[in-house]
């Protein structure tokens, strides 16, 4: 499978291929200390746009190029005013060499600490430089106690924990991970991200993921067949510059086929965030009986249309549908037709995918136009067992669609192509209306002609940075709504990706 020249930033290899590509650069001319710089500064930046009002770090050090890049990232942050804290688990006379020198560097502007030393009334973060991707095995011995004493403070103090290229105790091929590896919130690859960071089960413990270039440094060929992250480096080149002359008529008209007796919240969410990303026109389709509802209830933004059947959205003058967001067990008539039929971009969520599964909608054949299929975990149980579909593969294969993996990684699949992963989002989005609002950022991407799996990539990233913002910005886990996420989303995320364009 191929994966678009657009991603190659988000390449994911395993710890030999970084081993090998590190050991070109350097056989290039760019020295080793080089790039332990590059990544101290890149880290650093992560780090501050994770925590930008941080004021301490507490680093656990092993004794190798990890330790080292941990007192590269101690500089930038003690420059910047931060206090430090180092708990190593071995002297600094032990260290390697390149990372000793780095310590020498900052040694006399930190303290230092026991491993399970009290937690210093400043920190906000903690920072695993234990061990990088050479290590194997399972943690013994002092490593083992230091992995263990992040994690307590982490849960005792409610600290973010962020991992220099991967969280100790996690393997970097495979993902498999010691009882005792750090449970990172914030993992920060250097170079590319690992293999293992995507296999199922180590999102609980890397986290949110970023991508630390380094000068010199290039992916193997071979990693282009096994996906990669999509990064705000590649996504910010999905949204071109409008031109002076553009009118509403151009910026995309969409078309949102959602609602029902009680469940008009999921409508009003995915109309306004199609309103919210860009869409130039948004017209609502809802059943006649919801409709006093809908008409009374939504943005003015937002046309409200009552329909009896999906023959009245086919007959619309639409550049893109999304459909299902609070639809119902009773779907609008000739949903099938529809789905099938219609030869525009067709968003297919929440309900619309329950009918797939109950058997209304027959994928004999091929649809008459491009499909994203965006199911959460349940949803793509109930379309597996009906069709007996093993892996998403066989569908995106199959049907020619596209397949949007809704889950804490989420993951993009398009017919020959390599998966995409998105990197952001939090746990405090584990509540109903995130997909609606979702449905909205995806439908008004494809109104304006953006291919499905490049509109799946953008509109997860935006969800999940807009979540991260919005938590940023005062709102707790218990407080986070789909309404605050889809505000940040459009605000301060589109914004962050339009200043990775300029450095890009």
């Amino acid at each position: 499978m191929d994966m678009d020249a657009k991603y190659s930033q988000g390449a994911l290899v395993t710890a030999e291929e970084m081993r090998l590509a590190e050991a070109a650069a350097m056989a290039t001319g760019v020295p080793e200390e080089a790039l332990m710089d590059a990544a101290g500064a890149g880290l650093a930046a992560e780090l501050f746009r994770f925590l930008p009002r941080g004021r301490g770090a507490v680093i656990f050090a092993g004794k190798g190029h990890n330790a080292g890049d941990a007192c590269a990232v101690a500089a930038h942050l003690l420059d910047a005013g931060w206090m430090v804290e180092l708990r190593s688990v071995w002297p600094g006379a032990e260290w390697r060499p390149l990372a000793h020198k780095k310590w020498q560097a900052v040694r006399d502007r930190v303290t230092v600490a026991a491993l399970e030393a009290a937690l210093p009334p400043w920190a906000d973060v903690l920072i695993d430089g234990l061990l990088g991707t050479g290590a194997r095995g399972p943690l013994h011995g002092e490593m083992r106690v230091a992995c263990v004493a992040m994690n307590r403070l982490r849960e005792r103090h409610g600290l973010e924990t962020f991992a220099i290229d991967l969280p100790s105790g996690l393997d970097p091929d495979t993902g498999s991970v010691d009882a005792a590896a750090v449970v990172a919130d914030v993992t920060a690859a250097l170079g590319f991200a690992k293999v293992g960071f995507v296999c199922p089960g180590a999102e609980d413990f890397t986290g949110r993921l970023a991508v630390v270039p380094l000068p010199g440094v290039s992916a193997p060929a071979v990693a282009a067949g096994r996906g990669a992250l999509a990064l705000p480096v590649d996504l910010c080149q999905l949204l071109p510059r409008r031109s002076f002359s553009m009118h509403k008529g151009q910026a995309g008209r969409v078309g949102i086929v959602a609602g029902s007796s009680g469940l008009t919240g999921a409508a009003r969410l995915a109309s306004m965030a199609a309103c919210a990303a860009g869409g130039g026109l948004v017209t609502l389709f809802c059943p006649r009986e919801v409709w006093p509802v809908l008409a009374a209830t939504c943005p003015p933004e937002v046309m409200v249309k009552a329909v009896s059947s999906c023959l009245e959205v086919m007959d619309f003058h639409l550049d893109a549908i999304g459909i299902g967001p609070g639809m119902g067990q009773a779907p609008l008539p000739y949903l099938a037709d529809l789905l099938m039929r219609d030869s525009r971009p067709v968003i297919v969520d929440a309900d619309a995918l329950n009918a797939m599964a109950l058997g209304r909608i027959s994928l004999a054949g091929r649809a008459g136009g491009a499909r994203l299929l965006t199911p959460h975990p349940g949803e793509w149980s109930r379309l597996a067992s009906a069709f007996g579909w093993a892996e998403v593969n066989e569908l995106t294969e199959s049907w020619r669609i596209d397949v949007l993996a809704k889950s804490a990684r989420t993951k993009v699949h398009s017919p020959g192509c390599a998966p995409l992963y998105n990197t952001t989002g939090h746990p405090a989005m584990a509540r109903g209306g995130m997909g609606d609002v979702l449905t909205g950022f995806l439908a008004a991407s494809a109104s304006q002609g953006m291919p499905l799996r490049d509109a799946a990539a953008l509109g997860s990233w935006l969800l999940g940075r807009g979540a991260e913002l919005a938590l940023l910005a005062g709102e707790t886990e218990a407080s986070l709504t789909p309404t605050a996420v889809m505000r940040h989303a459009t605000t301060g995320a589109f914004a962050e990706l339009r200043r990775a364009c300029s450095f890009s």
